[in-house]
């Protein structure tokens, strides 16, 4: 399918100009001409957590070129992604728009299709599955198609995404890839979430370097290579030929890293195993050796720009770093998780802020103030807009723009950029349960759909991030008010961009919250069972201070996270890094009272993070002392409070077996594809019994194979 590309007009709009003569922006450009059109190069990394840099808090990873780009350039604390996955995110960067507008609200895979829908539930369902679109539809104006009718060189090297499998598409169909997506020169750009393998030739182990092995139009290098610093010379290679054309240029240096495959880098290993703390959230040095060589690339054209023949070049070059999601905590290396986004909750696959929340930094050399910070949130949809005011171009109109200009905030200017929006209809077990979120100032709210009593209602969780950026205390039963007034954003949202949203089951009996939380249990050895409060109780005749720590049902103490609920102006807690709280007190009012809440906000992996957020203990303080009013005990649904079980399943015939596992269609199944989502875990179960079938041990397991050994 063609598309029709409409004209754009390229001449310096009022903003733009106003830009340009902004001292606060722009260095004195005195009788100077109008400035030239800027490069843009946007740097995204993938699955790169908040907090997997050193300017971000990271003590473990080594990223000096992170920590370089904010020194020049403008760090954003509160950006986000549009989405906790990565294929949904780099839609919104190229269309400005939500994720629930495209309806691709989640990584493609062969199961997706081209037209989604919202599904019906299953008996045992509290809610049905939604459908994710398959491609980014040719029917977007990308960014690159923007620039590139107004006169830019374009490119895009590395990961895509934004294209369906093969598999259920024509063999070779090319239509979604990134040259039909506006962009002249590709390297990748297509299927592929993760590079095959990060060592040069970038193939399978076993399938040698034929075509449809690597990536795509990207050459072997020698033994040794390592993709992430071959994609950056790559980057400059591209750039160095077009920067004497006399058109801007506009680069998408997006990596595969670090997203798995996990291949460390081997000569980094050493450094990252010696310093690597057992106790730390974050001590998986592969993943380690992984980032110190994407911040590596990044140095590398870095360094490029800063050489004297690129001066010009450098001072009219817009560069833009953000990641696609939050960091992988689901699967492990060596029994280590792969990061943690502590002190951000959760991680890659759902809407807490550890799924969402990324490093964002802006640099355009002595038009960006160097060195300046940001609070005011942002998000992925916001690129376009930007990069379009900030080249003069105006946004065609009749399309959808969900972004907005962050062009103010570069200028050193407030500005108030509306409620960020999460919309993640889907139901991947402990990663997540279906949502749709909102951040409205400091306020966040969480709907989780048909999670409410009997799956007849939604359950909402609500937290103040200033104060609780853990999400460690759900306010929505103390501000019920609050939850309102932020859901009906989230319905104005959800009619406007005619999002598809989960079916609920009228005939599902029970919690489906309680019942979720303890099918977590199993696999979560540490999420407490109980919480209280201990110590004796409190007197408040004169001013004093504790250091209180909640306790579980083995009188171990755990992460405690604070806040004063009423009565701020005569108690306060502070939050220390050990995990405990420091409450304070003044001589107590004749007629006052106060509340503190304290939460849990402890746990590593998913089963332990993502459940329903624990309900805070509650502590009350007077004039006559202190009361506990509230403290946890979690009960185990009764199995009546369950829905009425599923028939089980058809087992599955060995064809229909190796079809659903041969994704590319090649004929064999390799170990990567045997395993099945999520990819590139251990599954020492199925490898074994893998290397069983496979019975030549040539890594290509046929059909016939298969049927042999399952007789």
């Amino acid at each position: 399918m063609n598309r029709q590309q409409p004209q754009l007009e390229y001449t310096m709009n009022k903003a733009a100009i106003t830009l340009a003569l902004s001292g606060l922006l722009f260095s004195p450009i005195g009788a100077m001409a109008a400035p030239k059109a800027p490069n843009v190069i946007v740097i995204l990394i993938d699955d790169m957590g908040w907090a997997d840099s050193a300017p971000y808090g990271s003590k473990y990873y080594d990223t000096p070129n992170l920590t370089r780009l904010c020194r020049e350039g403008m760090r954003f604390t509160d950006a986000y992604a549009a989405a906790p996955l990565c294929s949904p995110t780099r839609a919104s960067i190229m269309s400005g728009q939500h994720p629930a507008r495209i309806r691709m609200t989640q990584a493609v895979t062969p199961k997706n299709v081209p037209e989604p829908k919202a599904l019906p539930p299953r008996p045992d369902e509290y809610s049905g599955l939604v459908q994710n679109r398959n491609h980014m539809p040719l029917e977007v104006f990308t960014l690159a198609e923007a620039l590139k009718v107004a006169g830019y060189s374009t490119a895009h090297i590395g990961k895509w995404h934004l294209s369906p499998p093969i598999a259920k598409f024509a063999e070779g169909d090319s239509s979604y890839h990134a040259e039909n997506q506006g962009f002249d020169f590709v390297i990748g750009g297509a299927h592929l979430p993760g590079p095959p393998d990060y060592y040069s030739p970038y193939a399978r182990k076993g399938t040698g370097r034929g075509t449809g092995t690597g990536i795509r139009n990207l050459k072997p290098g020698p033994e040794g290579e390592y993709l992430n610093e071959r994609l950056a010379e790559e980057s400059i290679k591209w750039i160095d030929s077009v920067k004497d054309s006399g058109k801007p240029f506009y680069l998408n240096f997006w990596h595969y890293a670090v997203h798995g495959p996990i291949i460390p880098k081997k000569d980094l290993l050493p450094k990252y195993n010696d310093r690597r703390d057992p106790d730390a959230d974050q001590r998986c040095p592969e993943m380690a050796t992984m980032l110190d060589s994407m911040d590596n690339s990044i140095g590398i054209l870095l360094d490029w720009l800063d050489k004297p023949a690129n001066r010009e070049l450098k001072e009219n070059t817009l560069i833009i770093l953000t990641s696609d999601n939050g960091g992988v905590i689901h699967n492990q290396v060596n029994g280590n998780p792969w990061t943690s986004n502590r002190p951000l909750r959760g991680g890659k696959g759902n809407t807490y802020e550890g799924g969402v929340r990324e490093p964002w930094i802006v640099r355009w050399p002595g038009k960006i103030e160097a060195g300046t910070v940001w609070g005011e949130p942002v998000q992925s949809t916001d690129i376009y807009p930007t990069v379009m005011e900030i080249a003069g171009l105006k946004l065609r109109d009749g399309i959808p723009m969900d972004g907005r200009s962050i062009v103010p905030l570069l200028n050193g200017e407030a500005m108030e950029r509306g409620p960020i929006f999460t919309h993640f209809p889907h139901n991947f077990g402990a990663l997540c349960a279906p949502s749709t979120s909102v951040r409205a100032g400091d306020w966040k709210l969480i709907r989780f759909y048909h999670a409410g009593k009997n799956a007849a209602s939604h359950a909402y969780e609500l937290f103040d991030l200033k104060r609780d950026p853990s999400e460690a205390i759900n306010l929505a039963a103390y501000f019920q008010e609050k939850v309102r007034e932020l859901n009906q954003l989230i319905e104005s949202f959800l009619e406007d961009t005619e999002a598809l949203v989960p079916l609920g089951n009228s005939k599902y009996r029970g919690d489906p919250q309680a019942t979720r939380t303890a099918q977590s249990l199993n696999k979560a050895p540490k999420r407490p069972r109980s919480l209280r409060l201990p110590g004796p109780a409190i007197k408040t005749a004169k001013e004093g201070n504790r250091r209180i720590q909640l306790t579980d049902q083995d009188d171990q103490a755990r992460q405690t996270h604070a806040l004063v609920l009423e009565g701020s102006e005569w108690v306060r807690v502070r939050n220390n890094p050990d995990g405990s709280v420091e409450l304070r007190w003044d001589t107590a009012p004749k007629n006052g009272s106060a509340k503190v809440l304290f939460g849990w906000k402890g746990g590593a992996i998913p089963q332990e993070i993502n459940a329903a957020t624990i309900p805070p203990c509650e502590l009350e303080l007077s004039a006559r002392g202190s009361k506990i009013t509230h403290e946890y005990e979690f009960t185990m649904p009764s199995p009546s409070q369950s829905a009425a079980k599923a028939p089980a399943p058809k087992r599955r015939s060995q064809d229909q077996f190796f079809k659903s596992r041969d994704l590319n269609g090649d004929g064999f199944v390799t170990l990567e594809e045997f395993i099945g989502d999520p990819k590139n875990r251990n599954v020492p179960v199925l490898t074994k019994r893998y290397r069983q079938l496979d019975s030549n041990g040539d890594g290509k397991l046929l059909l016939e194979e298969l049927k042999k050994q399952t007789r």
